[in-house]
């Protein structure tokens, strides 16, 4: 089972808190033990190492995102349910754990020197993977009109990656279920297959 930070984990909460805070190398274990009321021994016990706290909290954030956007695209439905249920696991994952979205942003963005390398690309590159897949898949059976994959990806993760941003950054727009299946409807209007032949 991939960790999570839970409420009652009081080592990664603390350690996520004050790696936002100071920064990866600033941080040393006694402080992480010291927040989180815990000996070293403790800490040790359970993730190793600063590292392994580290690593539990951004892979472990990581892998859990990762597999529910491939879960949702992978699902049995149409492209819409599919891109739907990828959409809400993309808002819920921002509402649990809004700290640490922030974080992880912050690492893709600003990727510290000192911190353990984390592998963002491949991360990154199995989801589009798997969207492209879903993707032109439904463009072969008729469900959408053919079009440059390459651009629907970004045009569909841009608008979630924006949604996400404006949230953590300024609280809007609130991310909900609805906006979620809005955003997906209004960017398969324009894949929709035309209804008759094209004008001259």
């Amino acid at each position: 089972m991939r960790p999570e930070i839970r409420s009652n984990d009081r080592i990664l909460l603390k350690a996520l808190a004050l790696f936002s805070e100071k920064g990866y190398d600033a941080t040393s274990v006694r402080e992480i033990c010291e927040a989180a009321g815990v000996t070293k021994p403790t800490l040790y016990h359970f993730y190793g190492s600063k590292e392994g706290v580290y690593r539990a909290i951004v892979e472990g954030a990581l892998a859990r995102f990762q597999d529910d956007m491939i879960a949702a695209l992978r699902a049995e439905g149409s492209l819409r349910d599919r891109l739907v249920a990828m959409a809400g696991a993309y808002v819920d994952a921002t509402l649990r754990e809004p700290d640490l979205a922030r974080f992880i942003m912050a690492l893709i963005h600003n990727p510290p020197r000192s911190a353990p390398a984390t592998d963002f690309v491949g991360f990154y590159d199995a989801i589009l993977g798997a969207l492209a897949r879903a993707i032109e898949t439904a463009a072969a059976n008729g469900q959408v009109a053919p079009g440059p994959t390459d651009v629907r990806i970004l045009v569909f993760m841009g608008a979630l990656g924006e949604a996400m941003h404006g949230f953590l950054l300024v609280g809007r727009p609130e991310l909900t279920p609805q906006l979620a299946a809005t955003l997906v409807d209004t960017v398969l209007a324009g894949w929709s297959v035309p209804l008759g032949p094209p004008p001259h």
